[in-house]
């Protein structure tokens, strides 16, 4: 064979090779076309962590290849620790078990050892997170606080609903009451946000803290819950946490405190997905994020989808800063768990 014949052969190849799909690339895209996913919320029904993870099943499974059924699920329990340790430990890592746990019951579960947990957040497979929302405490009108200032001359104790007392929504509150003498008294223990609107709207707690839309708006177009103060500028003349903390101690607790809502809800799956499986999972949600109809749907229910955070960058984020923090905001954080 002359050489002219033989470069010529050889690229005839290399232009059919690449027309074709690797063996496994392609049996991992058609490893979907049938199956059933399962994808489960860390909290109870009727709440905003709900409420995501549905939205996210309605859209998901247009974007994954073989577009499989996609089953919402619920798994609440110890601010989302039962689903972690359960993706951990038993859910089979093929790709077709998932779960949205919550912010930051499950972001800052590792900040130091506690009982119960069984994982390390680095161990997960990450597909994507919604992105920045904003922490907000939000008051029950019938106070009559609308400032910072009214707030802090406030006469007596302001009642704040929380979930589990690690989460963002008990800790917060009790850091602005430790370092920058806010009169407010935690009382957790509620199952989800839903329970905790309810117990606003019966006058039980005058109010909350939480990241993103509240999971009833009408209860904010109507003026019955007001925003006080906020971590992100998301409602023009409401305060800012990093404007009104003054406390060093206390803004870099809340620094920490206030990382998961940099994350948002992150969508994750076992250790252990086939690395082209999980390729696959994390193209799918980026094309999802950039669906006009998902996004409609899920700005329609106050969910963040301009900031979205995918994979690589999750994982990093979480190696980065829930894993290696200095310790003199390690002993703040334990003092808050004693």
């Amino acid at each position: 064979m002359t050489k002219p014949s033989f470069t010529k052969l050889a690229l005839t190849i290399l232009l059919v090779a690449g027309s074709v799909p690797y063996p496994t690339r392609a049996a991992e895209q058609a490893f979907f076309a049938g199956k059933t996913m399962s994808l489960y919320a860390g909290m109870p029904a009727g709440g905003g962590v709900d409420d995501e993870m549905r939205v996210v099943a309605r859209h998901f499974m247009k974007f994954v290849p073989g577009n499989p059924a996609i089953v919402a699920r619920n798994m609440p329990g110890a601010g989302a620790v039962v689903l972690a340790n359960y993706l951990r430990h038993q859910a089979v890592p093929d790709g077709l078990t998932l779960g949205m746990p919550t912010r930051s019951g499950f972001l800052l579960s590792n900040v130091v050892a506690q009982s119960g947990i069984k994982y390390d957040l680095r161990d997960f497979s990450y597909i994507g997170g919604a992105g920045s929302n904003s922490t907000t405490l939000w008051l029950r009108k019938p106070l009559g606080i609308a400032t910072v200032d009214q707030l802090k001359s406030f006469k007596r104790e302001i009642v704040i609903g929380a979930l589990a007392p690690r989460t963002q929504s008990a800790l917060i509150p009790r850091v602005l009451a430790k370092y920058e003498q806010w009169p407010l008294k935690v009382v957790h223990g509620y199952p989800g946000f839903n329970e905790v609107l309810i117990a606003i709207e019966r006058g039980e707690v005058d109010g909350l803290m939480t990241a993103g839309q509240i999971s009833r708006p009408d209860m904010v177009s109507s003026g019955f819950l007001i925003p006080v103060v906020q971590s992100s500028p998301d409602v023009v003349n409401v305060a800012l946490l990093s404007e009104v903390v003054t406390n060093p101690d206390g803004r870099a607790l809340l620094d920490l405190l206030l990382t998961p809502s940099q994350i948002g809800l992150p969508l994750m799956g076992p250790p252990g997905i086939p690395t082209d499986r999980l390729e696959i999972l994390r193209q799918s949600y980026r094309k999802m994020t950039e669906d006009s109809a998902y996004r409609a749907d899920a700005e329609r229910r106050g969910i963040p989808t301009d900031r979205p955070v995918f994979g690589p960058q999750l994982q990093a984020m979480i190696a980065e800063k829930l894993s290696a923090l200095p310790q003199n905001v390690v002993d703040e954080y334990l003092s808050f768990l004693k």
